[in-house]
């Protein structure tokens, strides 16, 4: 037999709560995402609670790491403990650029681009005019340009997105410029460097003191050509080139990372020495804003995962040994070294850092309490590996999110997007 109900005990306890203590207790007591993410299907009014502004800031702290997995149309974001799985709907789908808050989606000759906010998860679409100021984007059916930059203003929110060498007739490149202040499409004043014509292998954009950087390389030979830097401010390109070609690597990679432009190999046996095989790269550190990275930082990285590995994994040497230090650094010196193992470096500018090994296994170290440690294990773990072509896709990034959007008009949700995106075809029907 149920016991009688209390007249005036309301149906659902939990929808009887005032929203501000609710909002105290889930914001304010640091709950991990996956409690938060259970909390949200107790009722209506808690998922609008944890979904709403007032927990954004609560959920997606500082720095990120974020996978595009663009043949599943899915992206992944860690924050804390937990991966936060964004659908993505939109094409084109692969990650061109990303900064502060955004990320910057695009294919190769094509005109449109999808700006997106993974916090609000809206998206912003932004199709190049055909022709500006009577200057024509596009050549024969296609926009062709070499580099894509992003630069996002953490005050405003505001962002510029940066075309480099639009081709806009026979052996002529200009730039073309997105102002989300003005929300306007505007051609570049300063040409873009005429040694750079030739080249089309580039890495991301990394954003340091108003200026935009880019490896560039020569993909045939598989050598660094230059590093590209574009002045925001002054709206100037710069061009420094390697002058040996003979040493430099194309596993080269850079980050923002502490107020510099820092520059490190993607393998283990380059970080010997403090990078002192690095000679060759001495073109690019004439730039005051570009350094080496400091190994120690990596060699702590290391060390980690190297036991980590250790522990893993049982050896005849260590089945009936304890795990002691001595006993971890011989392995060390007798296996791990001589290794050559792969890893990506990702950071936002800041003293935050992430590593990503080529097991898929992501470290990141949090320089608020000089702490560096494993973040959980991602979904995706099983069914993406590094993948090193003569064009580097890499699918990784780090982002410093942006929980109260973004500035400007015209940002929707995908949904909203789909919906547009329908009735636009309906009406190119109707008039065929």
């Amino acid at each position: 037999m149920e016991p009688e109900r209390d007249q005036h005990q309301p149906e659902d306890a939990w929808e009887s709560l005032p929203i501000d203590f609710l909002i105290k207790i889930l914001r304010d007591h640091d709950l991990p995402i996956s409690t938060l993410l259970e909390c949200r299907s107790v009722c209506k009014k808690w998922k609008e609670i944890i979904d709403g502004p007032e927990l954004r800031n609560n959920i997606w702290k500082k720095s990120v790491i974020g996978f595009n997995a663009s043949r599943e149309n899915t992206a992944y974001f860690c924050c804390r403990d937990r991966w936060i799985t964004r659908n993505l709907t939109f094409r084109p789908n692969e990650l061109v650029a990303a900064d502060g808050g955004l990320l910057c989606f695009g294919e190769r000759f094509s005109t449109a681009y999808i700006m997106y906010n993974p916090v609000p998860d809206k998206i912003l679409p932004l199709n190049v005019p055909r022709v500006i100021d009577e200057e024509h984007t596009v050549i024969d059916g296609m926009l062709e340009c070499k580099v894509v930059g992003l630069v996002v203003d953490q005050s405003t929110k505001n962002f510029k997105l940066v075309l480099g060498g639009v081709l806009v007739a026979t052996d002529r490149r200009r730039t073309l410029i997105y102002d989300s202040t003005t929300c306007t499409w505007s051609w570049g004043k300063h040409p873009f460097p005429e040694q750079m014509k030739d080249v089309w292998g580039s890495g991301r954009s990394v954003e340091c003191n108003r200026c935009l950087y880019w490896l560039v390389w020569d993909p045939v030979r598989r050598k660094m050509k230059a590093l590209l830097i574009f002045d925001l401010e002054e709206g100037t390109w710069n061009a420094l080139l390697e002058e040996s070609m003979e040493a430099t690597p194309i596993e080269l990679q850079m980050a923002a990372y502490e107020r510099h432009v820092c520059l490190l190999a993607r393998n283990w046996s380059h970080l010997e020495g403090e990078f002192d095989r690095w000679s060759d790269v001495i073109n690019f550190l004439r730039n005051p804003m570009v350094r080496r990275m400091d190994g120690a930082l990596i060699r702590r990285a290391k060390d980690l995962y190297d036991r980590a590995l250790i522990r893993r994994r049982r050896f005849r040497w260590n089945m009936d040994e304890a795990m002691v230090g001595d006993v971890i650094r011989r392995f060390i010196d007798q296996w791990i070294l001589n290794d050559s193992r792969v890893f990506n470096f990702y950071a936002t500018g800041g003293s935050d850092a992430f590593f990503v090994f080529d097991e898929l296994e992501v470290v990141k170290y949090l320089a608020e309490f000089d702490l560096i440690f494993f973040l959980p294990q991602p979904p995706f773990h099983s069914r993406y590996r590094f993948q090193y072509d003569s064009i580097a896709d890499d699918p990784w990034c780090a982002i410093i999110p942006s929980p109260r959007g973004s500035a400007g008009q015209g940002w929707i949700t995908q949904q909203e997007y789909i919906a547009q995106q329908q009735q636009r075809r309906m009406q190119e029907e109707v008039r065929v």
